[in-house]
């Protein structure tokens, strides 16, 4: 078994995408936009939605995680939330590099620091709301 995670957007995945790819130095994997869905698509999409993401996924080192903007019969929730988080292990320098970007337009929730458990960790809520949690790992390159 293998979980993955799959965060929804209001409009903004493909701003999201674009942030993540600078942040964590990574490629996109496929996009595809409601536009793309059939044209036969109940219930039709309206055309304010066309350009919005129904699903793209990124890679991330061996792993991936996918992504999309919510469909228009569906409203998202309130943004920020700390009851879910996404773990990063790496080296000292991804984790420094991706913090920052994330942090530009973000919230800091906890600032990089030697912990107990890490060499350097701390948590970042980016501008859509989600929750980073990275933690070094002395034996990451």
């Amino acid at each position: 078994m293998e979980i993955r995670p799959y965060l929804t957007f209001d409009g903004e995945c493909s701003e999201a995408v674009e942030l993540y790819k600078r942040a964590f130095k990574t490629q996109v994997l496929q996009i595809m936009r409601f536009e793309d869905l059939p044209q036969d698509t109940q219930p039709a999409i309206p055309d304010n939605y066309k350009k919005r993401i129904v699903q793209a996924t990124l890679k991330f080192g061996d792993n991936f995680i996918r992504m999309s903007d919510c469909g228009p019969q569906h409203k998202l929730n309130a943004a920020e939330t700390e009851r879910i988080s996404i773990v990063v292990e790496a080296s000292i320098d991804a984790v420094k590099s991706a913090f920052t970007v994330l942090a530009e337009h973000g919230r800091v929730g906890m600032v990089l620091a030697e912990t107990f458990y890490s060499p350097c960790a701390g948590v970042v809520f980016d501008k859509f709301g989600v929750m980073w949690n990275f933690a070094a790992r002395e034996d990451a390159n």
